[in-house]
């Protein structure tokens, strides 16, 4: 989602960026922290890795039972995850935890502040980040009344300076620390033994993912990836996310930076479905390139926000269409099933993936040529 970094770009000091360069420390191995680390010498080299993350998975699962719909044009979680999750603690016998118990006060807490809308972006400012070291700073962070604090978690650093600068003041910090406090006591007494079940499975998606993107999609894509500066990165799989990803693309000098975070498929679905969320992701740059006027001539922040979030699907699949034809009947399937839209017949997919996600021809044709000058030309984005 495009959103995410644009928020942080409008309200963090100018030169916080470079904070983000700091030297991780080093995680033990055997740890997922460590297989994230190994993740990070692989994106030196230009790739992008699969992963997961517990802070990441803890904190979008919150803020999915809080507010699953956001504030964007399309829900920014799985509009069936907080349903689902509260029907398994009940078939589990799970009692209800705090953020159960107060769901609704931060939902409408976070709502009239739209400072807040920062925190349905807050783990990927935290890179390498463990989710002890995320927490650790965020509390640290929850009881300093001014400025950014000092003493936190090399690794964190970058992410408390982020928030803290967008969350400036006393009664906003002291809210956070109301919500950190409730997503631990969750971690304890629910969302460790939940996510840990659905490890095994999760990786396994994750493995079959970075394969298929590895031997089929990244030759193909890479170069293109490459001239939008994003030749490399970590996309991070999380249960919670539906639709709407996040994607933020950290300091502009540095190509393999990138965090994504798209939704995590269930046992039996298709890897690909990861890949082409992310296509999804990545595809923002072109069409802020391409439909920059008519995304300033939107008549709010809806509007373009809406056009944005069905013009970066059309370029997903456009961009298929470029340089893996094969692909494109499975991605517009995908993402009509997003749409609630399954079982459409093969002579009529085409159809009926441009009536869910209607662009005007002018701006699918500008989307075409921008593809083809940044395939073809090397063009800047």
């Amino acid at each position: 989602m495009s959103v995410a970094h644009l928020i942080l770009a409008a309200l963090l000091p100018a030169g916080l960026g470079g904070s983000q360069g700091l030297t991780p420390e080093e995680p033990p191995p055997g740890s997922e922290d460590f297989a994230r680390a190994v993740g990070s010498s692989l994106q030196s080299e230009g790739r992008w890795v699969f992963s997961g993350a517990s802070h990441i998975d803890l904190w979008f699962h919150g803020m999915a039972m809080v507010d699953p719909v956001g504030p964007g044009p399309l829900p920014l979680y799985d509009p069936s995850y907080p349903t689902r999750i509260r029907a398994l603690k009940e078939r589990t016998g799970v009692p209800a935890t705090p953020l159960d118990q107060r769901a609704g006060y931060f939902r409408d807490a976070f709502n009239r502040d739209p400072a807040f809308e920062v925190l349905h972006f807050l783990p990927l400012y935290f890179g390498e980040a463990t989710r002890t070291e995320v927490f650790a700073a965020l509390e640290r962070l929850a009881v300093t009344g001014d400025g950014i604090p000092s003493d936190v978690p090399t690794r964190a650093r970058f992410g408390a300076a982020a928030i803290g600068a967008v969350l400036s003041s006393p009664g906003q910090r002291a809210l956070l620390g109301e919500f950190v406090s409730v997503l631990s006591a969750d971690w304890e007494g629910f969302f460790s033994d939940y996510r840990r079940e659905g490890l095994p499975a999760r990786n396994e998606i994750q493995a079959e993912a970075q394969s298929i993107w590895d031997q089929e999609f990244g030759p193909l894509i890479g170069p293109l990836l490459q001239e939008l500066n994003l030749a490399g990165g970590t996309v991070f799989l999380s249960p919670a996310i539906g639709i709407e990803g996040r994607i933020f693309s950290g300091v502009p000098q540095n190509q393999q930076d990138n965090i994504l975070v798209v939704s995590a498929p269930t046992v039996g679905d298709d890897a690909r479905a990861v890949i082409f969320s992310m296509l999804r992701e990545v595809s923002f740059p072109l069409v802020r390139q391409a439909l920059a006027s008519a995304l300033e001539a939107g008549q709010g922040r809806g509007d373009a926000e809406g056009l944005a979030a069905r013009a970066a699907i059309q370029t997903g699949s456009l961009i298929l269409q470029e340089l893996l034809p094969g692909q494109v009947p499975a991605y517009q399937t995908f993402f009509l099933s997003r749409a609630g839209r399954t079982g459409v017949p093969a002579e009529a997919l085409s159809g009926a993936f441009q009536n869910a996600y209607p662009l005007e021809e002018k701006s699918m044709e500008t989307l075409r040529e921008t593809i083809r000058d940044t395939i073809t030309n090397g063009g800047e984005v």
